[in-house]
């Protein structure tokens, strides 16, 4: 327990610049995405292809041929990286830009999952308004399995993450209109917690301890991804005396608890920190004080330097004693954080 608590056609415009086509001194900036695409496939170096591939995620399409140079990379290549760089170059096009949403329409209509995923990321950097009710479409449809582990098939597994990512957008695109689909989808999939927890914090925080108690493993495991989900700390705020209510609460599951404090603790001015310190050491339960230990530690306040000494120096735990000692040179350096620690042991 202790080392728990501190432990992603159509085509306009001119042709492509191949990769001959690069300026002197082969600046890869310098190139389109629908370029830089060519350089990637003709590249034989793994080197290059990485290098490349960082280069794309860093430049906006901007024509037809762009998009439709990504969309080949992103169903030829199925590795993580090639993926995400795909979709970071999509997440940089220009808003401005109503001649590439056809294209995207298109990929939105397309059979394939994997035109289907690459269609509503695009759409949704447009916000393409024609593109929500295909969005919606999909995002309504019955999952195939409740977690993607639970497919077979590179198909279904495409599928699964398409509709998932259309209940992102969607939560993210209409806010309050799209909290009831996605409650009605927590119950077929519990990683929709994670997208409950992230975009609709304020309304799901309350259910977190029904869900976790009501033995149902489907409901537990949709509770423990919404409270381990990140949230703005505008959010944080307006719950926190919620939150702490929980924390307190020796009923509430401990997986909740953990990540509450975490919260909390980010979220905490200094004073607040110094607040959570005293809580901390008028615990007397060592199981309990961990919990405040997290919320302390997490607020990276000078405040919590003191705390952070004395586990670094005290605790019989080797990881959270190394996990102290690290967080103390971050915040202080390293030599800092050894006197404070010698300097405490010669008491």
């Amino acid at each position: 327990m202790i080392a728990f608590i501190f432990a992603a056609l159509l085509v306009v415009g001119a042709p492509p610049a191949r990769a001959a086509d690069a300026p002197p001194g082969d600046s890869l900036a310098a190139l389109s995405v629908a370029a830089l695409k060519d350089r990637f496939v003709e590249a034989t170096d793994s080197a290059e292809r990485t290098r490349v591939l960082d280069q794309i995620a860093k430049t906006a399409p901007v024509s037809g041929q762009d998009v439709a140079n990504l969309f080949d990379l992103f169903s030829r290549f199925t590795d993580k990286h090639a993926r995400d760089s795909v979709m970071a170059s999509l997440a940089r096009i220009a808003p401005g830009s109503p001649h590439l949403e056809p294209l995207f329409m298109t990929y939105l209509r397309q059979p394939e999952p994997e035109a289907q995923l690459f269609g509503v990321n695009g759409a949704f950097r447009l916000r393409a308004r024609a593109a929500l009710p295909l969005i919606r479409a999909i995002a309504e449809r019955k999952f195939a399995a409740s977690a993607v582990t639970e497919t077979t098939m590179m198909s279904e597994r495409n599928a699964w993450w398409t509709q998932y990512e259309a209940l992102s957008v969607l939560a993210q695109w209409e806010g309050e209109r799209a909290l009831p689909l996605l409650e009605r989808k927590g119950k077929e999939s519990a990683k929709v917690g994670a997208l409950l927890g992230r975009y609709y914090w304020r309304q799901t925080l309350p259910k977190l301890r029904a869900w976790s108690a009501s033995g149902d493993l489907l409901a537990s495991e949709r509770a423990a991804l919404a409270a381990a989900a990140p949230i703005d700390v505008a959010d944080a705020r307006a719950t926190r005396d919620q939150m702490l209510a929980l924390l307190r609460n020796t009923e509430v599951d401990f997986e909740i608890r953990h990540h509450l404090a975490l919260k909390i603790g980010s979220s905490s001015n200094d004073e607040e920190a110094e607040a959570l310190v005293r809580e901390h050491d008028a615990l007397a339960d060592d199981a309990e004080r961990l919990f405040w230990a997290a919320a302390v530690f997490s607020t990276r306040s000078p405040k919590a330097v003191p705390v952070l000494v004395r586990y670094a120096r005290q605790t019989d735990n080797e990881t959270t004693s190394k996990g102290a000692a690290a967080q103390l040179v971050d915040m202080v350096g390293e030599a800092e954080a050894r006197r404070l620690i010698d300097s405490e042991k010669k008491k």
